[in-house]
């Protein structure tokens, strides 16, 4: 490798892991009450989509829970 593309290599390596360090403070200084305050568990429950999701999801897990049973002898 040129002497150029170790530099241009080393300059890149350098300055992506200073703004990998500049996001990890950022994160460290912002509060957890903070960064989760736009989010209210109590109201998921009253988007449609999230409860369509949460339904084909668990209906899935307990198909494939079920079809593996009976394979091994469980009854669902």
């Amino acid at each position: 490798m040129t002497p150029k593309w170790s530099i241009l290599v080393l300059i890149v390596s350098l300055t992506t892991t200073a703004l990998n360090g500049a996001i990890f403070v950022s994160q460290l200084a912002t509060p957890a009450k903070a960064r989760g305050a736009a989010i209210n568990p109590s109201t998921l429950l009253d988007d449609d989509d999230f409860v369509a999701g949460l339904t084909k999801l668990v209906r899935k897990t307990v198909h494939d829970y079920c079809t593996v049973g009976k394979r091994d002898g469980i009854d669902c």
